[in-house]
């Protein structure tokens, strides 16, 4: 087997997967004087968000309030690398989300990373895991070169489908009814004088009737001219091969049939044309881990506090329908207020040297509706690269953390941690 030049190479932080999860996890990590390197199976950061077309940095900003800020550390400094880069998108758009133009987000965690001294390699899909035991001790790459080991103190798994657990042996669920699969795609060249709320209230009566499987549609305008339409709704196991290989076919399929409706019945996208479609379906659920600890709606609603939390959460309960449910299935009539996660979510219950961040980490599957989203995963990214970062320079195994340790460390990045540390829009 043919071995890339970079093989062999140590490190004492490795992050798997550029996603949210997986650029906050290797800036925090770098910040915190790792040595640390992201592998990223695409030519670029932001993962669903940018390669799946959201185009939202959804639970930022709390759901049940706007007007305040639950995510800091990574999350500011993106944001205002965005909006320097003017790459945020307008303010005429739903006011529980921050939007923001991907080919500007790519700029943006590029520059980052490189500014925290984060090593970076793109085209590098991970394919297998290095083990001592238990231990997850490096992993194995498919770079453009050849086959590369790399090892590390510390691994995270920020790849969205626990890949890097899978391949450990760490135990995961997967429900068995998975959220719907949404292919997102943008038109440019929309007619002037319609904001968003006027054209999502179109787009929902062009569809109404339709007889296909849709949802919303739901509109995010990132400037005068163009938006991105959250429509199409494709139903199947994102994991298995031939079937992931089905849905994006038939998403696509979908994207023109929902685009003629549009364009026929909506008279501001007479004119208009599709620009992109995502480059990745926007998967919303398939593994989850086997935390410490798993989080619960009731942990949600009741508002629990956790000695061991890293992170807030600010989203609704928000599970897309598999039973043939079309149009906007109700979630955002009472959010949540702000809630705590707690760190032992981001560490197996079975394998060591390891720790999981972003969509796949320890929840139930109505937990999981609200903590799956990008600012949420920010936001246990940030912390599981903070944690990584201290757990290999103590040599300690992630799940002997001091937590009041790693919490002093994300506040001294600017994570907030608590409901009440919560700052103003």
């Amino acid at each position: 087997m043919q071995r890339s030049r970079l093989d062999g190479q140590i490190y004492d932080v490795i992050v798997c997967g550029a996603g949210c999860a997986g650029s906050a996890a290797a800036w925090g990590a770098a910040k915190a004087g790792a040595r640390t390197l992201l592998l990223e199976r695409l030519g670029f950061a932001g993962g669903t968000p940018v390669a799946g077309m959201i185009h939202t940095l959804d639970a930022v900003v709390s759901c049940a309030d706007s007007n305040q800020v639950v995510v800091g550390g990574f999350a500011t400094s993106l944001l205002d690398e965005l909006r320097d880069l003017g790459g945020l998108g307008t303010s005429d758009n739903p006011g529980e989300v921050v939007s923001f133009h991907p080919e500007y987000m790519k700029v943006a965690i590029d520059r980052l990373l490189t500014h925290a001294g984060a090593v970076t390699l793109y085209r590098a899909p991970v394919v297998g895991v290095l083990m001592q035991d238990s231990r997850v001790v490096g992993v194995e790459a498919a770079l453009m070169d050849g086959r590369a080991h790399f090892s590390a103190s510390c691994v995270v798994d920020a790849t969205g489908d626990a890949e890097i657990a899978h391949y450990s042996g760490a135990r995961w669920q997967q429900s068995e009814e998975l959220q719907a699969i949404t292919y997102h795609f943008r038109l440019g060249n929309v007619a002037r004088g319609w904001d968003w709320k006027m054209l999502e209230d179109a787009a929902q009566k062009a569809m109404h009737g339709s007889g296909m499987r849709y949802g919303g549609p739901w509109v995010i305008r990132l400037n005068e001219y163009e938006v991105s339409i959250n429509s199409t709704r494709v139903i199947g196991n994102p994991l298995d091969p031939e079937e992931r290989t089905r849905l994006e076919q038939n998403a696509r399929e979908d994207m023109l049939t929902i685009y003629n409706v549009l364009r026929q019945k909506v008279p501001a996208l007479a004119d208009s044309y599709i620009l992109a479609g995502a480059t990745d379906l926007h998967v919303r659920e398939s593994r989850k881990i086997e935390g410490v600890y798993t989080l619960t709606e009731e942990d949600i609603w009741s508002r629990r506090s956790f000695e061991d939390k890293i992170a807030l959460g600010a989203w609704p309960i928000d599970i897309h329908p598999t039973n043939g449910f079309v149009g906007v299935h109700p979630h955002k009539e009472s959010p949540p207020d702000p809630y705590e996660i707690p760190y032992r979510c981001l560490v197996p219950r079975s394998v060591d040297g390891l720790l999981v961040a972003g969509r796949p980490i320890s929840t139930t599957h109505r937990a999981h509706g609200s903590t799956r989203v990008p600012g949420t995963s920010l936001a246990t990214g940030h912390a599981a690269g903070v944690a990584a970062a201290i757990a290999a320079r103590g040599g300690i195994a992630p799940r002997k953390m001091d937590t009041s340790i790693l919490q002093q460390s994300l506040r001294e990045q600017g994570a907030i941690l608590s409901p009440d540390a919560a700052v103003a829009r």
